[in-house]
């Protein structure tokens, strides 16, 4: 569902029932995919992740005013990807840690406009690329600071991709209030630039989005326990000729909230493996689907060090 299509059933639904709807594009940023520590830079050391993404929406499609405009609209997502890769170097640039990562996406189906009943297909396909080939990370005695230039690639076929390249740039930071480092609070922003998709003119507005958590941490900081949360707005309007009249574009947003958990599962000299678990509710969507999402990961790290 990634070209007009999704816009277009939309648009015969709307012609039934005689209501203008506002919409949205989507982009590629997934909301709730990090939390909790996600300004710190892990130390230098080849990582391997396996995440699953599942996100469920059975309620309704909200409106520009926050009111519901459609009901019983159903988004059932399920993401998974080959092995997230990422290296982080002993190399210095600026003072800060020198990484790189990447991530191959494989789904069942994306949302690529917020006006549809859109169910998952039973395929699952190689869906679009995430590059991340400069990421830098800084860390002082109470706070950690990470910067970065990444960008997805069209390279998912059919439902399973975008169809645009997206340039982004993110910045965050983790605070330790506390001089252990018990306590952390975090939050990383994200922000999109869209080009054109390649299968429609259609320009998807730019989209800021904000993620993190408050946690504390146990086991000589190997676990963390908190509350995590996700924010997404559209800051530019969509434009391009292939957008249905029907489709009053606007600016959304939507937020969420939940628990996340990490714990080491292992830990044998520089070999160690860290389980993720986080769930996120939503709140106040605004043209957007309200619905819920769970990510658990596995990560496999071979630490050019030993921790102590």
């Amino acid at each position: 569902m990634t070209n007009a299509k999704p816009a277009l059933f939309a648009v015969c639904v709307l012609a039934s029932s005689g209501v203008r709807l506002n919409a949205q594009y989507q982009g590629d940023q997934i909301l709730g995919f990090t939390g909790l520590k996600v300004g710190s830079q892990p130390p230098p050391g080849f990582y391997v992740t396996l995440p699953l993404y599942f996100h469920y929406s059975d309620v309704s499609i909200y409106g520009a005013q926050g009111n519901r405009l459609l009901k019983n609209a159903t988004a059932d997502i399920n993401v998974f990807v080959l092995p997230a890769i990422q290296v982080v170097t002993p190399f210095k640039i600026l003072g800060a840690t020198y990484g790189a990562s990447f991530t191959e996406w494989i789904n069942n189906g994306v949302i690529n406009v917020a006006a549809v009943n859109f169910r998952r297909s039973n395929t699952y396909r190689f869906a679009d690329i995430y590059v991340q080939p400069v990421i830098l990370g800084w860390h002082t005695p109470r706070a950690d600071v990470t910067a970065g230039y990444a960008f997805f690639a069209p390279t998912g076929s059919g439902s399973a991709g975008e169809h645009m390249w997206v340039n982004e740039i993110d910045f965050g930071t983790t605070l330790y209030p506390d001089a252990g480092k018990k306590w952390n609070v975090a939050t990383m922003m994200y922000y999109d630039f869209h080009r054109k998709k390649n299968n429609a003119d259609i320009t998807v507005g730019d989209i800021l989005t904000l993620s993190g958590g408050a946690g504390r941490s146990f086991f000589k900081g190997a676990a963390n326990l908190g509350a995590a949360y996700g924010a997404q707005w559209k800051m530019t309007h969509d434009a391009g000729s292939d957008i249905p009249a029907l489709l009053s574009t606007t600016n959304g947003r939507v937020f969420g909230l939940g628990p996340e958990i990490d714990v080491p599962v292992f830990a044998k000299g520089r070999n160690v493996g860290l389980a993720s678990f986080r769930y996120l509710w939503p709140i106040g969507p605004k043209t957007a689907l309200r619905g819920q999402a769970l990510t658990a990961s596995f990560t496999f790290a071979r630490l050019k060090e030993a921790p102590r």
